[in-house]
């Protein structure tokens, strides 16, 4: 299944440029649930806004967006597109599960923590290795367990056909943390428009 997003980038790859409301009656979808997307999109770096292009039904410019140049020139995105869809078609859930995790613990191989770190030390390292992974990762401390945040998938452009990957990160934490997690809450969009992903640990059983 294509996604919204993917729809809307190979739109633009073939008109070049187009607005919001444009996209909306290409893809029969509201104004409102296509802004979404693009601003997605842009946060990602993967569209850039271009000069003001025709009015809007209500009187105001609407501005145009377009692909960056190094959207085009590469097809990373249908790579990971193609090589997920293989590995939902080709395994079962249960290897499909175990793939995620080696995965998950492959993305951070070079990078991770140690066991013998307090959990405070753990979170520290954890939350500066996502970041660099461009999560926009965050943790707070509650009575029950610390939670982390992320406010920024990496992954967005292609999360809507492949929904599986908000288990991976959740291996990932498990990766880093060396401690069972529990996701509280996915792809929640915040009053800001900001995609939110909550994840909390369960200190009782640490991972060997």
């Amino acid at each position: 299944m294509v996604s919204t997003r993917e729809k809307i980038l190979a739109f633009l790859q073939r008109r070049g440029a187009a607005s919001a409301i444009e996209l909306s009656q290409a893809l029969k979808l509201t104004p409102a649930n296509i802004r979404h997307h693009l601003r997605v999109l842009q946060k990602e770096g993967v569209i850039m806004p271009l000069c003001v292009g025709q009015k809007s039904s209500k009187g105001r410019p609407a501005g145009l967006f377009a692909l960056r140049d190094q959207q085009k020139a590469h097809n990373l995105e249908r790579l990971c597109s193609a090589l997920l869809q293989y590995l939902r078609s080709a395994t079962s859930p249960n290897d499909q599960e175990a793939y995620l995790r080696l995965i998950a613990q492959e993305l951070v191989a070079e990078k991770g923590t140690s066991p013998t770190m307090t959990v405070t030390q753990r979170l520290i390292l954890t939350i500066q290795i996502l970041n660099e992974m461009s999560y926009k990762a965050s943790w707070e401390a509650h009575r029950e367990a610390p939670t982390i945040k992320f406010s920024h998938c990496p992954y967005a452009s292609i999360i809507d056909s492949f929904p599986e990957l908000c288990q991976m990160d959740r291996y990932l934490l498990e990766t880093l943390m060396h401690f069972p997690i529990e996701t509280l809450t996915t792809r929640q969009i915040s009053p800001s428009g900001e995609t939110l992903c909550r994840f909390r640990l369960r200190q009782s059983k640490p991972i060997s």
